[in-house]
């Protein structure tokens, strides 16, 4: 794919109230459409960006990055948002930086529960993953810009701290809950930290079509197989936690490229 002439970021979130504290941080915004999809464009912390809303689940991130992707030709694309906590080293508002992305659906469902399989994909020959790595360099820009961050703090169940930004595992299916056995499976084979919709599709789409990425994901809710309540809780807590890192981790993107 293409270079752009200029560095530009793609930057996504599932959800209106993941991307709102994003968009605010902007400075000469202008709105359009890609077919029907809205968008906001402008400069965050000295670089180029624009931001979209993908939708809830795998399907509508795959074709909201795919289309962005192709259209914009972005530099790097960053996945901003939230997920239930399965690790209990997360706490709410924590955000985790992934180290790997995870189909936690992709294979077959067994009596033992999942067998992680490739699949079979678009290109002659071609197996897909089910799990995908974040471009080394973000990664690393990432871990180093970790270490000058101060995190906004929040009080949780009358508990007030400050969240940390931390690497981990990222898992994601169309699944918003899932059961007590499910979730013991998810620990034994894949140990991840964070469950959400959508970042395994958005990481497929991006490893297939030459991008870099990487994803931030802030801790809601427990995972659990009924959410809903304890999300509307805690996911606006969670959602601006993300936000604020990526902002930060945007200006830092901007001052390594000066450098």
């Amino acid at each position: 794919m293409p270079k752009p002439p200029s560095a530009l970021t793609l930057i996504l979130s599932a959800m209106p109230s993941e991307i709102r504290l994003i968009q605010a941080q902007m400075t000469g915004r202008r709105t359009g459409n890609l077919d029907c999809f809205p968008f906001v464009a402008g400069r965050l912390r000295g670089r180029q960006v624009v931001t979209a809303v993908t939708g809830v689940g795998v399907t509508n991130g795959a074709m909201v990055t795919a289309l962005f992707v192709h259209h914009f030709r972005p530099t790097e694309v960053l996945v901003s948002g939230t997920g239930s906590r399965l690790n209990p080293r997360i706490r709410t508002g924590d955000t985790v930086i992934s180290t790997k992305t995870i189909h936690h659906a992709a294979g077959s469902l067994t009596d033992e529960g999942m067998v992680y399989r490739k699949v079979r994909g678009p290109l002659t020959g071609q197996m897909t993953h089910w799990y995908y790595r974040p471009d080394p360099r973000l990664l690393k820009l990432a871990r180093s810009a970790v270490a000058n961050y101060v995190a906004e703090a929040v009080t949780v169940n009358g508990e007030t701290y400050r969240p940390k930004v931390l690497p981990g595992v990222v898992s994601a299916s169309d699944l918003f809950g899932v059961s007590d056995a499910k979730i013991a499976d998810l620990k034994q084979k894949l140990n991840p930290d964070i469950m959400e919709m959508e970042s395994a599709a958005i990481a497929q789409v991006c490893t297939q079509m030459g991008v870099p990425h990487i994803v931030f994901r802030a801790g809601s809710n427990r995972t659990q197989s009924n959410p809903g309540n304890d999300y509307r809780l805690l996911g606006q807590t969670a959602a601006a936690s993300a936000a604020r890192w990526t902002v930060y981790f945007t200006g830092c993107l901007a001052a390594a490229d000066r450098t």
